[in-house]
């Protein structure tokens, strides 16, 4: 296995707790897949169905949101050596995806499916708990997030109005 991907994958946040298992991280590391995008393709787009993790390996990409009017909205751009992944949701829920991730540069991804994600867990009960619950921190996180942020905007209105 690609020492390469192995010390990508020690980085990630949801596989770090793995970092000091080789045999775990081979297991992972087999069930990717490297999927290439041009400079300027959607990798995932906002309200399609998905079924997918995307780690970047390589290149950049911009992290976009539709506003009410169903305008994009760029929220970020962001670098594979900033040990981005995205689509994370995709391997617990069937929700549609709530982003658009475009692509900056030229990009490589490794992406996970559902159906492998699943099959790791049950090969390796123990990597797919710890993988498992560094995606419930990873939720739980977005969640308070989003409240904090909800909690602001509503605060910034009855500003604004009173």
């Amino acid at each position: 296995m690609s020492t390469d991907i192995l010390d990508r994958l020690r980085n990630i946040p949801i596989f770090s707790s793995l970092a000091d298992n080789r045999e775990s991280l081979e297991r992972v590391a087999a069930k990717l897949k490297k999927q290439s995008h041009e400079a300027g393709s959607a990798i995932i787009s906002e309200g399609d169905e998905g079924d997918t993790l995307y780690i970047l390996n390589s290149g950049r990409v911009r992290i976009l949101r539709n506003t009410l009017s169903g305008e994009p909205f760029a929220l970020v751009n962001l670098d594979a050596d900033q040990n981005i992944f995205f689509g994370e949701v995709a391997l617990i829920d069937h929700d549609v995806r709530s982003a658009t991730v475009l692509a900056v540069s030229d990009c490589e991804t490794l992406t996970l499916s559902r159906k492998d994600y699943l099959s790791l867990c049950e090969e390796d009960p123990v990597a797919g708990f710890r993988i498992t619950f560094q995606l419930a921190l990873r939720l739980s996180a977005t969640m308070r997030k989003s409240s904090r942020d909800m909690i602001t905007m509503y605060q910034a209105l009855i500003d604004e109005i009173s």
